[in-house]
């Protein structure tokens, strides 16, 4: 019989501070795949943690001009 072990989690930031933080840091927005590329996460877990920062108006989004594809910023008034 296969013994399952459940571990604790290990301390640190949590993924809606990753996303925060790099939204801030990419100033002119970046895309919900270039935010799965460089944090490692699936797109469905990052469209969760997006719509909690949106509702707490801690970013905006808005679509592309050139493509169909969403562009989030930072809400600079809440910086």
């Amino acid at each position: 019989m296969t013994k399952i072990k459940i571990i604790n989690a290990i301390s640190g930031k949590n993924t809606t501070q990753q996303i925060l933080e790099t939204i801030q840091i990419y100033q002119d927005g970046i895309t919900i795949q270039a935010l799965s590329k460089s944090l490692n996460r699936p797109v469905s877990m990052l469209q969760i943690c997006l719509k909690n920062l949106i509702a707490l108006k801690k970013i905006s989004v808005r679509k592309s001009k050139t493509d169909l594809s969403l562009i989030y910023y930072p809400n600079n008034k809440n910086i």
